[in-house]
């Protein structure tokens, strides 16, 4: 990863286009045009043999013949000649290019390499990154930036778009254009050979001017990147992504992939549900998403109430509402008391309000005004059908007067203004006033939908699990000693008893005659006094091309597909999200509770789920594994039948995310003879890592913070206990006090930046527990970690007043210097 490219991109201070030209049909023309009538600060070079100038700017014939070394090269030439212009680039010092052309793996060179092949070959000697290709270039509107061939410019805003299709491009910014909404950058990804959605997804995370990121996606390339990325982007900001090629023969038909590369749907449904991420289903969505991204706020509940002047379009906007599982808001008694006066007879004053078809701006104003000053509604939507008696846009700058001059708290405000010619004006007033406002009912209740699927997007993201770790004995070596030897014997088919065994190493009971038992329950059992029966499951490990082992969870039938019959989770599984599974199977139908089956028993099928999670952490030899049918009988689950597969060939494809790393757990012995445990911090310590942090005396935790702060929420410390082990580390040193409950001692954290250039740490010792040794371990610890990442360097600050600190970093190598200007010691060492 490297932001310092992504930076370059979209912030060059000079850009050269390589086959500029003055023919008007030429993309070297459109790009030329579009970056001076942008007013981009800074030298703009065409380059081409074939012009004196283009567009009344003096041109250069060749590279080498450039003034100054341009920051960005845009190159505008047929495919054929791409890989040389690369290599003149990077001879140059140029570090970063945009490639338009298209179709570079169909052309080869006399060897037999591909073009593309030789291309990005040539751009990692040079270190130069690349854009592409079949880009249609960038666009930065705040740094009046467009460095495309789109036929027309943006305005700035604070959404961010990256697009592998230049089609959904160009549309977007016709369609953004007319409704006034701009945007922070505009990102056409191309084929993205090389840079991808996960630096552009590092770079946009941290990006001030951007709140809100939008992803068009046809493929992902890197499945562990992209959910590493993904996942810290989204817990700053919110991401929206539509994905082509729902079916297979989409993507077939669609994607540069061989078949057998291309990833399951259900799968990616799965992974934009576990980074936080939100999806929607088309481009009408998807517009109507951006539309709530731009004028929109985050909500804070999930009832919404609604203002109408008729019956018909109330009803139309609960229906869109009911059946995608929202909730109309009950209102008050008081406030039903108010907005009574101001109906006519016929109308109604709870909700959903119908005003009538006579209603004027006058009472929409007025019923307005009383809600905003009740301060009991968190999410409204204000729908108007035609009058004939007053203009829709009168009507609109009652609503958009009375909300924006109030100045107490507000709620989400969305807009329906119905019809096309009669609603026109209302919608572009709505748009210069950053109000969100749609065409229909169904698009009005959608967009409000996707900001609630979206809340519990991100509650499930943080959403502390239970530990399970103490009620779960597991014997991994021994399930590995098995594996090792049925691939000793060359096979990789694993015996049913082989299987039991394995099964039983992590407490999942298997019975061979349970499937039969069943069967002749049923059969014999006189109809009104058969005792439940078992719910037949089915659980299932499949290895997706992109996303690596996934589980599918669903009943056990004859005839079962991923898409119809199961959900998907991404391992690691915890309880919480085994959970959120299990939940999802029985929304969707993929489990159904039938009269006359037992019920289902949550915390135990939940517990199967993470046992299985477990068994594909620990197998990287794993290729399959069914168990079905999983009989499950309330607390009681069997396993009828189970399949195992197992291959000494490497694993193609990992885990998408990293699981608990294990193997970095270590007991130490300290000064004072206590025995401690040093292990990553995992997202079942956030009520002990809380206890930990309210232990800490006042100084400490000024000095660790360098303020003040208040108890931290439960969001924070989520964000303290979730970590992405791909990217960051945090190690605890954990032991039991005199009951048994398990307390965090000290805790040493440390981020890598996204170049993986250096990692910053953090660290704290219970303020009783100083001078035994344990800050030194912890951080030796973290030192050794780091440097087995290849990170060059590790580095720290902490007050001037806290000279321990300062002291035991130096004792560990760290050169340490006294920053009085800042107040600060900064720490240093070298890896």
């Amino acid at each position: 990863m490297s932001l310092k490219a992504i930076e370059q991109l979209l912030q060059p201070r000079s850009i050269a286009v390589i086959g500029a030209s003055n023919q008007p049909n030429r993309p070297g023309n459109a790009v030329m045009r579009n970056l001076l009538q942008g007013q981009f600060d800074g030298p703009i070079m065409p380059v081409t043999p074939h012009y004196k100038s283009v567009n009344g700017v003096l041109a250069y014939r060749s590279i080498d013949e450039l003034p100054i070394v341009p920051d960005l090269a845009i190159i505008c030439t047929r495919a054929t000649r791409v890989p040389a212009i690369i290599l003149q680039l990077g001879r140059k010092g140029t570090r970063t290019a945009i490639v338009i052309a298209a179709g570079l793996d169909n052309l080869f060179t006399a060897q037999g390499t591909n073009l593309q092949e030789q291309m990005l070959a040539i751009a990692k000697e040079w270190g130069v990154r690349i854009l592409g290709p079949d880009s249609l270039g960038v666009l930065v509107p705040a740094l009046g930036l467009n460095a495309s061939y789109a036929h027309t410019h943006a305005a700035a805003g604070k959404i961010a778009v990256v697009s592998q299709s230049s089609a959904v491009c160009v549309t977007l910014l016709d369609w953004a254009r007319r409704r006034r909404i701009g945007f922070s950058q505009f990102i056409s990804l191309g084929e993205g050979v090389d840079i991808d959605f996960d630096e552009l997804l590092d770079y946009l995370g941290r990006d001030a001017k951007t709140s809100a990121i939008l992803l068009y996606i046809d493929a992902i390339y890197d499945g562990r990147a992209f959910m590493s990325a993904a996942r810290a982007a989204s817990f700053n900001k919110p991401i929206l992504v539509i994905k082509a090629g729902s079916y297979r023969e989409t993507s077939v038909l669609t994607s540069r992939l061989p078949p057998e590369k291309i990833g399951n749907d259900a799968v990616y449904d799965a992974a934009f549900r576990r980074a936080g991420m939100l999806r929607v289903d088309d481009l009408r969505e998807l517009l109507a998403a951006v539309e709530t991204l731009a004028n929109g706020k985050p909500i804070y509940s999930e009832q919404l109430v609604i203002i109408a002047n008729g019956n018909g379009p109330s009803a139309m906007a609960v229906d869109a509402l009911l059946a995608r599982g929202g909730r109309l808001a009950a209102l008050d008694e008081n406030l039903v008391g108010q907005l009574q006066p101001l109906i006519h007879s016929g109308g109604r004053a709870t909700n959903p309000i119908n005003l009538l078809g006579d209603a004027s701006p006058q009472t929409y104003q007025q019923v307005l005004q009383i809600i905003l000053q009740s301060n009991s509604v968190d999410n409204l939507l204000i729908m108007q059908a035609p009058s004939a008696l007053t203009a829709g846009e009168t009507y609109a700058d009652a609503i958009i007067n009375t909300y924006q001059n109030y100045t107490g708290r507000k709620p989400n405000l969305f807009c329906n203004w119905m019809g096309e010619d009669a609603a026109q004006a209302a919608r572009l007033r709505f748009a210069d006033a950053g109000i969100a406002s749609f065409r229909t009912p169904e698009g009005a209740v959608g967009a409000f939908m996707h900001m609630v699927q979206y809340r519990r997007n991100q509650k499930l993201l943080s959403e502390t699990p239970e530990s399970i770790s103490d009620r779960v004995p597991y014997q991994p070596m021994a399930a590995q000693k098995i594996i090792a030897q049925v691939l000793s014997e060359g096979r990789e088919q694993l015996s049913a008893t082989e299987v039991s065994a394995v099964l039983a190493d992590y407490a999942i009971c298997t019975s061979k005659a349970a499937e039969k038992n069943t069967t002749r329950v049923a059969a014999t059992a006189e109809p009104a006094l058969a005792p439940p029966q078992p719910m037949p499951l089915r659980i299932e490990v499949q290895l997706d091309p992109v996303f690596g082992p996934v589980i599918l969870l669903g009943e056990a039938a004859s005839h079962w597909s991923i898409r119809s019959n199961a959900v998907v989770a991404l391992p690691p599984l915890n309880m919480a999200l085994a959970r959120y599974m299990v939940i999802q199977a029985l929304a969707e139908g993929k489990i159904r509770e039938r009269q006359g089956y037992a019920a289902l028993h949550m915390p135990s099928l939940c517990l199967l789920l993470t046992q299985v999670s477990q068994i594909v952490i620990d197998t990287p030899a794993l290729r399959h594994l069914l168990i079905n049918p999983v009989l499950v009988a309330g607390e009681s689950i069997d396993v009828g039948a189970a399949q195992l597969v197992v291959s000494a060939e490497k694993n193609p494809y990992p885990l998408a995310i990293r699981p608990y790393p294990k193997e970095l757990e270590e007991f130490i012995r300290l000064r004072d003879e206590r025995e401690v445990l040093v292990r990553p911090i995992r997202p079942e310590d956030e009520l002990t890592l809380q206890a930990f942090d309210n232990s800490q005396s006042k100084e400490d935790r000024y000095k660790r913070y360098f303020a003040e702060l208040p108890q931290f929420s439960h969001e924070q410390m989520a964000r303290l206990t979730q970590i992405d082990y791909e990217r960051e580390m945090a190690f605890v040193a954990v032991a039991k006090n005199a009951t048994g409950v398990e307390q965090i001692l000290a805790v040493v954290r440390a981020q890598r930046d996204p170049d993986n250039s250096f990692a910053e740490f953090a660290m704290a010792v219970r303020s009783d527990l100083k001078g035994i040794g344990l800050g030194s371990r912890l951080l030796q610890k973290m030192i050794d970690y780091v440097r087995s990442q290849g990170t060059p360097k590790l580095i720290g600050c902490t007050m001037l007043e806290n000279a321990g600190m300062a002291n035991l970093a130096r004792k560990l190598g760290f050169s340490v210097k006294y920053n009085r200007d800042e107040g600060l010691i900064d720490m240093e060492l070298n890896l």
